[in-house]
């Protein structure tokens, strides 16, 4: 007898688009001091970077996923265990950051999404914001109890005092799952002087949200 996981992964794998969904794009978009970064496909399934599809070649930004048992299907992560999806940038947004996400899945329903600010490293000093607020901008019913979704999630950082120069964004899931697509607005950013790549902001997979 098959496994629910393995059947998950077949009927959700064969469905995978791999790109974003009607997308909801800020109004500030393009001004200056603003960053927009967009995944339409992913190379690497778990505790491992993907570079965005927009702009190519720029290595400045990155998505994770950190649920363990991912594979790459069609472009986009599939997990039967759930995904835990982390985007990191650099610089320090002084106004707002909208993260918009495409996934399939049985049950839509984010369990945690939070945008960070701070500094570098694993434990590094920062705040965490929630999202002010969050809308569906586009749902399908695919079949079988799945459904295609593209979340928005729009964050207020006007209220970050501290130094740190790096961002991060997170999005939490439970259940199987396939990472479509991807994208960040960043507004109003101050640039980290002589700016790094950010291959080892992994470690912060490990980081706990501060009460």
């Amino acid at each position: 007898m098959k496994s629910l996981a393995l059947i998950a992964s077949l009927t959700i794998g064969s469905i995978t688009f791999a790109d974003l969904a009607d997308p909801a794009a800020p109004t500030w978009r393009g001004d200056s001091g603003s960053l927009y970064y967009q995944w339409d496909s992913f190379t690497d399934p778990f505790a491992a970077p993907n570079f965005p599809t927009f702009p190519p070649f720029d290595f400045s930004a990155q998505v994770f996923n950190f649920v363990g048992g991912a594979q790459i299907v069609d472009g986009g992560i599939f997990s039967p265990g759930g995904l835990n999806v982390h985007v990191y940038g650099e610089g320090r947004p002084t106004a707002e950051a909208v993260l918009n996400v495409t996934y399939t899945s049985f049950d839509p329903t984010p369990t945690s999404v939070e945008f960070f600010i701070g500094d570098f490293g694993p434990g590094a000093a920062g705040d965490y914001f929630n999202p002010v607020s969050s809308e569906r901008t586009y749902s399908q019913f695919i079949g079988d109890g799945l459904f295609r979704v593209n979340d928005a999630f729009t964050f207020d950082a006007s209220s970050y005092a501290g130094d740190g120069m790096f961002w991060a964004s997170f999005f939490k899931i439970d259940g199987p799952n396939t990472l479509e697509g991807v994208s960040i607005d960043v507004q109003s950013v101050i640039p980290a002087p002589g700016a790094v790549a950010l291959l080892g902001l992994a470690g912060l997979a490990g980081r706990r949200r501060r009460d």
